[in-house]
């Protein structure tokens, strides 16, 4: 099991990245070094609870995101969430009902095709 440092620290790269981030545009936002911010990103130092909530609010997204344990082969995953973060409630509720009706169209897709070879 990774270190609680290095899963953060992964954290704060991958969605430092996923918001088109510098580590030197990330640090002038949370007030503290662009070297802060690497030894952050290798697990090199622990970020302070303030700190995390701060670098959250920089990087639009959630503080729980940053202390989870990424699931291996669901960067995807994460990149969707990175992109809704800090979107208003209407437009994630448009991107989810979008997606409900694509997902439900591919269902429908496979019935009808499974249905053609009965």
């Amino acid at each position: 099991m990774e270190s609680i440092r290095k899963v953060v620290g992964k954290n704060i790269r991958f969605y430092r990245l996923s918001k088109g981030h510098t580590q030197e545009g990330l640090a002038e936002k949370v007030d503290v070094s662009s070297t802060y911010i690497g030894y952050l990103e290798r697990g090199q130092k622990s970020p302070s609870l303030e700190l995390i909530s701060t670098i959250s609010k920089a990087l639009e997204i959630e503080p729980a995101l940053l202390l989870t344990s990424p699931d291996k082969g669901n960067d995807e995953l994460k990149r969707l969430i990175s992109l809704l973060s800090g979107k208003p409630p209407y437009s994630v509720t448009f991107v989810h009902d979008i997606a409900t009706a694509y997902f439900k169209s591919l269902e429908d897709h496979d019935t009808q095709k499974g249905q053609l070879h009965y």
